[in-house]
């Protein structure tokens, strides 16, 4: 960043003597502890307690008791310090850094501050017995930054990446003398988003969040770990580490009663994870499933009772800072307060020693000032938050003190909750902060204070004796099931790190699971019983009857390794298909995956049948289905006419069965298909065979498949005869013939300036699957008289096999191609070339840096000062950046919304767009994937799961890559973007593109060609996926099937419905829609994350017949059986409201939406 900041000084940097620059007088204060606890709200019959401050401990960033009642606290220091060093030096300049952006600190910054980052571990004692800690004893210290503690093996183990260390102190004088690494190799990623919060589950494992990835090994490891970047888990003793679904946004997680994981973000008390394990995703490599997560709240509002900091108020009143800050993350980010935007360490209370609380979830709101309560409701497999009735427009536990941060919550041995309180003036990550404030207000002021508080109730009974450690294994079985959440937990962890366990406490644990008092201690005893190795079929048995779901859903999974030891525990796991609760039947789908077993095979046969349009039991069903896909599409289709709700799984077995590529197998799929009577389904089945097959492959289909196939490509729909063509050529069974004639006919059209761009860029697109050196050459010859969004299809094709590249090279040197016409990943990949003969010749060809001299800059940036032309800027916008970039509703968001972007100084901008790798925007990093097959693919890695890996490309498309397929994968320092455009683009291009992109929009998309926009749709029993078969306009569609896919509160949507809308307001809705099947079509608009009553036709539309229960506005009579465009009048319909979520809703079938925005008026 410094190289270019010398530009700054144009109207960035605004003059201000050294000695001016001086914390501002609105700064708060901090308040002596006693003080600070006079400022909290609490409710009726709590209390709040102070238990540690400084300067006993500073910056508490975990806290846990072992065995022995003994309580530890880890520390975290450093915080924002690489932000504070940056500002030091800012400030011997004088002067005030203004310009609007958002930037991280330097790497001088950052490698100073790791000398003040680093984490301490303490054990705190009450000497005196009245409940205050007097005394520290620094068991560990100068560790890696700390981020969360749990006891284990008499010890504790603290994440502090890049490890994972297990302390104890053996010789009792105060200090851990065993420092055992149990885990290296996590990645050092953004300080306050490392590895964080280990907790123990249920199942005797160890849960941490936000492991970022990396190659994990161990001491007691048997070999090394490649994590992926998401949560993990491991055991205490190093022997095990893992990942596991989901991944936590910030800091924390929580679970409940039965295991159900929720993790946070900033903007959210909640996200639920799918309870979809890892370990049974990973079961089937040929199926690609995605890990999903849930916003489980429909609110993001929040009702603070301190000031907001006046750094807040000050960027809010900053119109560029405002702008800029609105556009990227919306009005959460851009008001003072009254949004969640630092949500972390959610706490499930499963206690019952504070009456009232016991279910209920807790979550911190640090930059707020307050902990927030959620109630958890239960809808089938889903959990949703939903504020507490009293405490709708309030908060839980609010301090008016700006410096209270709670950041950590946990359950206390007697039952109350303690709060880690992380006591400082500046919560915020540095770099949200305006620069002139950071230079003002300063980062560190607090890096010395620190406090733990205790919330109890004045109901709670007397505290128990602490000390479990001395207790025989018949007291702690009786534990097992204690109310006390700690006493059980530990009680547990005890008994199976003992590892054995006389008769009287065998059978208390046993009583636990046979007659519990409630479903805590029956599921605690289960997992004792499993981790001492005496849990047998027939206790399992017996829980499998209870009349808790949640013990049932537990015992399937124990059940599972004692399938093949008990005939007659399978016999009642498989007459479980009927049961009366979706999650514990969603639970079965999962657990049948690990029996062979053919009634098995058939009561996930039956589950998917009756209960197909269970929320994630598709994905449960293929997860379990590994080896056994054609066995499942071959019962489904059986039922021809009974599956018009399993299509979307239909597909997706076709694709299953295709990547195993097993030849009987595919072949009774292919000759079962082609006897189909339903053209939709077999042209749905074929399309899936297709979608799996990216090269040309022979696989050993017998006669009659082959016959079947050949069949359909020459009678009966259209359609059906194009999927059939396709597949036919893809295993390579067409004759050398036809194969010549089509190449050549393809090599021809993409020449043919008379035809369209359309037609050529089609014509490239059927050669992709081909892998044949030549088609490179012969594709390359074209690319002089091809148009530029032939040209990139040309490139994209060129460098998707490396077999291609030294055709690209061979085409440079000839002149064909021109060398600025590769993007830096591309040339990056010529430079890179295993082959030194042709990475030499690639090397010399690129000699001449693209990088962007200072005048070249200088003739850029003066051409901003001149009148622009924003006719053109959208010219060039369309032309050279919608293939990656979406703003102003066009173009594809695979990098980032240009929109909100643009709002900075346009100076940045320049740089940015002549030099786009020289600053890459975290999570925005190329990855390169290489497939077993000979293909190379670029993009983002938007999304890991157990078995793939989703890149998004250019052009919006996202791509399902199986593990299995990878034969390599590495980053690359480069961006998507070109890095010719300063020889591409004039000076006055660029001025022109800026001017379009920083006007006011006048229209909003909500929908268009956006394969992401099903991730925004969270909620609901019907399905959503893109359709890119059936669109109005563009690529993709939305398809959604019965009910409805929906989600009140969508992040960035807060889109205002006025009479007269100003910048960034709107009045009128415009979409297109379509019913393939359906009786009528809905759509339902959320206002402030609010649904709209029942019984007022209130923000809904429908035409149609509408078959719900809800009242709605009438658009037509008739189901539009045609893609049909509506434009309405939101204002004259429904008033003033702000748009924040929305729901698709199908009625009886399939329905399509496409081109869904909001419009400021008509002429648009």
């Amino acid at each position: 960043m410094k190289n270019f900041l010398w530009f700054f000084f144009v109207v960035g940097l605004e003059p201000l003597a050294f000695s001016q620059i001086t914390k501002p007088t609105d700064a708060p204060k901090p308040l002596p502890p006693e003080e600070s606890a006079k400022r909290f709200r609490l409710p009726k019959g709590f209390q709040l307690e102070l238990i540690a401050a400084e300067p006993l401990i500073r910056q508490p960033s975990g806290m846990c008791w072992d065995e022995k009642g003994r309580l530890f606290v880890c520390e975290l220091h450093g915080y924002n310090l690489e932000g504070q060093y940056d500002i030091e030096e800012l400030n011997k300049t004088g002067k005030l850094d203004k310009v609007v952006r958002r930037l991280s600190a330097d790497e001088e910054a950052r490698h100073k501050a790791q000398a003040g980052q680093y984490g301490s571990v303490k054990q705190l004692i009450d000497t005196d017995g009245d409940g205050r800690m007097d005394k520290a004893q620094v068991w560990a210290d100068r560790l890696p930054p700390c981020f969360g503690v749990c006891p284990a093996r008499g010890g504790v183990i603290v994440v502090c990446a890049p490890d994972i260390i297990f302390l104890a102190d053996r010789d009792g004088d105060g200090k851990a003398e065993v420092r055992e690494k149990l885990f290296t190799g996590f990645k050092d990623v953004v300080f306050e988003r490392r590895m964080n919060s280990p907790q123990w589950g249920l199942d005797n494992w160890i849960y941490a969040a936000r492991g970022r990835g990396g190659r994990i090994t161990g001491p007691n490891l048997d070999k090394p770990v490649d994590l992926p970047a998401i949560d993990f888990r491991f055991k205490a003793d190093g022997s095990a580490i893992e990942p596991i679904s989901g991944g936590t946004g910030t800091f924390g997680f929580a679970f409940n009663a039965e295991g159900d994981r929720f993790t946070i973000s900033t903007g959210t008390p909640g996200i639920q994870v799918a309870p979809l394990p890892w370990r049974y995703l990973a079961r089937n490599p040929d199926a690609a499933i995605r890990v999903t997560e849930r916003n489980a709240a429909g609110y993001q509002r929040v009702y603070p009772v301190s000031r907001a900091h006046p750094w807040r108020e000050k960027r809010a009143a900053d119109p560029g800072f405002n702008k800029y800050y609105r556009d990227r993350y919306g009005a959460a980010e851009s008001t003072p307060n009254g949004f969640f935007t630092s949500a972390c360490s959610p706490l499930i209370y499963q206690d019952n020693a504070i009456p009232g609380l016991r279910g209920h979830l807790l979550a911190c709101a640090p930059a707020q000032n307050f902990v927030h309560r959620a109630i958890i409701e239960r809808d089938g497999v889903q959990l949703n938050l939903r504020r507490a009735p009293e405490e709708e427009k309030s908060e839980f536990l609010p301090s008016s003190d700006i410096w209270f941060h709670p950041i950590k919550l946990t359950h206390g041995p007697a039952g109350g909750v303690w709060i880690a309180d992380y006591y400082r003036e500046i919560i915020e990550d540095y770099s949200a902060i305006p620069r002139y404030l950071q230079q003002q207000y300063g980062l560190k002021d607090g890096e010395n204070h620190g406090r733990l508080w205790r919330l109890v109730h004045e109901k709670m009974p007397e505290d128990q004796s602490l000390d479990m450690a001395q207790l025989g294994s018949l007291e702690l079985a009786r534990e097992v099931g204690s109310q006390r959440f700690w006493r059980r937990q530990t009680a547990r962890r005890l008994l199976v790190e003992r590892g054995s366990i006389d008769k009287a406490a065998l059978d208390t644990l046993v009583k636990w699971v046979r007659e519990p008092q409630d479903k805590s201690g029956a599921i605690n005893a289960l997992y004792t019983l499993d981790g001492l190795g005496q849990l047998t079929a027939e206790m399992v048995s017996s829980a499998l009857d209870s009349s808790e779901p949640g013990v049932r859903r537990h015992a399937l999974r124990l059940a599972e390794k004692r399938f093949a030891l008990s005939e007659s525990l399978l016999k009642v796991v498989v007459e479980m298909a009927d049961d009366k609760s979706a999650m514990v039947r969603l639970q079965l789908a999962l657990s049948l995956g690990e029996s062979t077993d053919p009634r098995a095979t058939a009561a996930l046969a039956h589950l998917v049948i009756r209960y197909g349009d269970d929320d994630w039991l598709a994905d449960a069903i293929l997860s379990s289905l590994g080896g056994r896909a054609g066995q499942m599409l071959l019962v489904l289709l059986d039922n021809e006419k009974d599956v018009a709700h399993l299509h979307s799984l239909i597909e997706r077995l076709c694709v299953t069965i295709a990547n195993r590529r097993n030849p009987k197998e595919f072949s009774v799929a292919l000759i079962r298909v082609a006897k189909l009577k339903d053209v939709g389904l077999q042209r749905l089945c074929l399309r899936g065979f297709r979608e799996s097959i990216k090269s040309t492959v022979r696989v050993s289909l017998n006669k009659p498949a082959k016959e079947a196939l050949k069949s359909l490509t020459s009678v009966g729909d259209g359609k059906v005869q194009g999927e059939a063509l396709g597949l036919v050529r893809v295993l390579k069974l067409e004759s050398m013939a036809e194969r010549k004639d089509r190449i050549n006919v393809a090599i021809k059209r993409v020449g043919d300036v008379k035809l369209s761009v359309e037609k050529r860029i089609r014509a490239v697109a059927g050669l992709a699957a081909e892998n044949d050196q030549k088609i490179a050459t012969r594709l390359l010859d074209a690319f002089p008289v091809a148009t530029p969004a032939v040209r990139r299809a040309i490139l994209e094709t060129a460098f998707a096999r490396p077999d291609y590249l030294p055709a690209v090279v061979s085409a440079i040197e000839k002149n064909q191609v021109p060398a600025s016409a590769l993007n830096a990943i591309q040339r990056t990949t010529l430079l890179q070339l295993p082959d030194a003969l042709v990475r030499k010749r690639a090397m010399v060809l690129f000699k001449s840096s693209l990088s962007v001299d200072r005048k070249a800059l200088q003739r850029f940036v003066a051409a901003l000062r001149k009148p622009r032309n924003e006719v053109n800027g959208e010219k060039m916008y369309r032309t050279h950046c919608a293939i990656c970039h979406r703003a102003h509703g066009v173009g594809f968001a695979v990098a980032p919304d240009l929109t909100s972007e643009f709002r900075r100084a346009e100076e940045t901008i320049v740089r940015d767009i002549l030099a786009p790798s020289e600053v890459i925007e975290p999570g925005h990093e190329t990855w390169m994937v290489e497939t077993i097959d000979g293909r190379s693919l670029t993009g983002l890695l938007s999304s890991e799961s157990a078995t793939s890996l989703v890149l998004s490309l250019p052009g919006g498309q996202q791509l399902d890559i199986l593990r299995k397929e990878i034969s390599s994968i590495k980053s690359l320092p480069v961006s998507l973007m070109p890095e010719s455009l300063s020889q591409v683009l004039k000076p006055s291009d660029v001025a022109d593109l800026i001017a379009w992109l920083r006007r006011p929009p006048a229209r909003q998309v909500l929908f268009d060609d956006n394969a992401d926009f099903i991730k925004l749709l969270v909620d609901g029993a019907g399905t959503a996926r893109i359709d890119t078969e059936n669109t109005y306009q563009g690529t993709s569609a939305l398809r959604v099937t019965p009910p409805q896919r929906y989600s009140a509160r969508i992040k960035g949507w807060d889109f205002r419905i006025r009479e007269k809308p100003g910048p960034g307001e709107y009045r009128y809705l415009r979409l297109a829609w379509k019913t393939d099947g359906a009786k009528g079509v809905l759509i339902e608009l959320a206002d402030n994350g609010r649904w709209p009553p029942a019984d007022k036709p209130l923000r809904r539309y429908y035409s149609g017949k509408n078959t719900t229960s809800w009242q709605a506005t009438k658009v037509s009579n008739r189901a539009p059986t045609d893609w049909t465009v509506i434009t309405r009048d939101l204002w004259k319909d429904f008033g003033d409201f702000t748009l924040t979520g929305i729901a698709p809703t199908a009625m009886g079938g399939a329905v399509l939406f496409d081109q869904v925005e909001l419009k400021r008026n008509l002429e648009d």
